[in-house]
């Protein structure tokens, strides 16, 4: 009786074990990779953010414009070739970076790539979006794309998936993270020339005849094409997390 009853309990405990397994490797399969995770509330007021990779001049931590908490990013302006860049390592082909974005009316506005070569100064083999006075539009390697009207003057949120797999990617916006999630993107956007390696390298804040400035908050970059299921209130401020970091969620 006694034999039967540890026999039993052994099984169960095993019937635990398993699913206890099983439930973790399912976690991990779900798993994304957070590279970038940052409102900027870790860098000082004045200074690019420290240890991210930078070119010329113009880029800040500012208070004013913010969109949530204290700081945000400054795009000002510079002479044409500068950037300020964060490093991305990963082995998937697909990559989302989103983030609050608050564009001064004026005139031209900064690029942004997300890029595959070495060099954060490469123009080829990534994603090249502009924002021009009222409009978003890409560079296909021959000509600016429009992609459509962006309000000026006003914080909007923004999502990039650029895929270097196909040298290609989708851009939406919305008032909101859900906004945007929940927009039509428009997609089959293609990268200025065919990607230069297979996996992203790099996002880029990029100034090219740049008049009117921008301002970045909550940035948040990815793996994959699926969104992030974030565990706080997409409106509120995103821990500060940033660089090639892989996060589990």
């Amino acid at each position: 009786m006694i034999q039967a009853k540890r026999t039993v309990l052994v099984k169960y405990l095993l019937l635990v074990i398993a699913i206890t397994l099983s439930f973790v490797i399912v976690q991990i399969t779900l798993a994304q990779a957070v590279y970038v995770q940052t409102g900027f509330e870790e860098f000082a007021v004045g200074d690019p953010p420290k240890d991210w990779e930078i070119t010329g001049g113009g880029f800040e931590v500012a208070k004013d414009p913010v969109k949530t908490d204290k700081k945000a990013l400054a795009i000002l302006g510079g002479a044409n070739g500068d950037g300020l860049g964060v490093p991305i390592e990963t082995d998937n082909p697909i990559i989302s970076v989103e983030f609050w974005i608050y564009v001064e009316s004026g005139g031209r506005s900064l690029n942004i790539k997300v890029a595959s070569a070495d060099n954060i100064g490469e123009n080829s083999g990534c994603t090249y979006i502009n924002w021009n006075a009222d409009m978003v539009r890409f560079f296909d390697g021959a000509a600016w794309q429009p992609i459509g009207d962006f309000e000026t003057d006003t914080w909007k949120y923004v999502r990039i998936v650029a895929d270097f797999g196909e040298s290609e990617f989708e851009f939406a916006s919305g008032n909101d993270r859900n906004d945007a999630l929940n927009a039509k993107a428009e997609d089959g956007l293609a990268f200025r020339h065919l990607a230069l390696a297979p996996t992203p390298k790099w996002v880029v804040f990029y100034v090219w005849s740049m008049t009117s400035p921008a301002y970045f908050d909550d940035l948040l970059v990815y793996e994959g094409a699926d969104p992030l299921d974030l565990a706080v209130d997409p409106d509120g401020k995103l821990a500060t997390r940033w660089g090639q970091i892989k996060h589990s969620w």
